[in-house]
């Protein structure tokens, strides 16, 4: 029994859906453990607990200090700021990490779109080929001389258009005399 035909749609979506499955399966033990830590953190709880730890570090330290006993970290709480900083540095790393793996996904979902979009201009390019070629056959269909239609026939170059687009954006960076 054959397969029945997918609609472009769905091959769309699965292509997308095999994108993320292999990005998924080819995360490193190290990388898995780093982005479930970055998930837990990245919760407005972990804010409160933040929060809720300074103020009784701050405030345990401080009624020591006033009550003339030995606080282990009087202000100005250099333990704390060093813990704060260490933490930081973790969740930056952390953080950076993730990022890094999701923005190497977000390029290959990027050039999978403009794949998408060079197939679709050809295809639209050949049907306006064929509906041109169409009108000049029949005779019932006056024809005319488009230019447009000449122009829209003709098949994109991407590296002509890279190029349109750097020497577009270089101009525009440049500052005016």
């Amino acid at each position: 029994m054959t397969k029945p035909t997918q609609r472009p749609i769905d091959e769309a979506i699965e292509s997308i859906a095999d994108l993320e499955r292999r990005a998924e399966n080819d995360l490193s033990g190290h990388q898995r453990w780093i982005e479930g830590v970055t998930r837990r953190i990245g919760q407005p709880r972990t804010v409160y607990g933040i929060v809720g730890f300074v103020v009784l570090w701050v405030g345990g330290n401080t009624l020591l200090h006033l009550a003339r006993g030995p606080a282990p970290d009087p202000p100005p709480f250099f333990w704390l700021q060093g813990l704060v900083t260490l933490t930081a540095l973790l969740m930056t790393v952390l953080i950076l990490t993730t990022e890094h793996r999701l923005t190497q996904i977000a390029v290959l979902r990027n050039r999978l779109d403009l794949q998408i979009n060079l197939l679709t201009e050809r295809k639209v390019a050949k049907l306006i080929e064929m509906l041109d070629e169409l009108r000049r056959d029949l005779p019932s269909i006056p024809t005319h001389y488009d230019p447009e239609v000449r122009e829209l026939r003709e098949r994109m170059d991407p590296q002509e258009a890279i190029e349109a687009i750097e020497s577009t954006t270089i101009a525009e960076a440049e500052p005016l005399p």
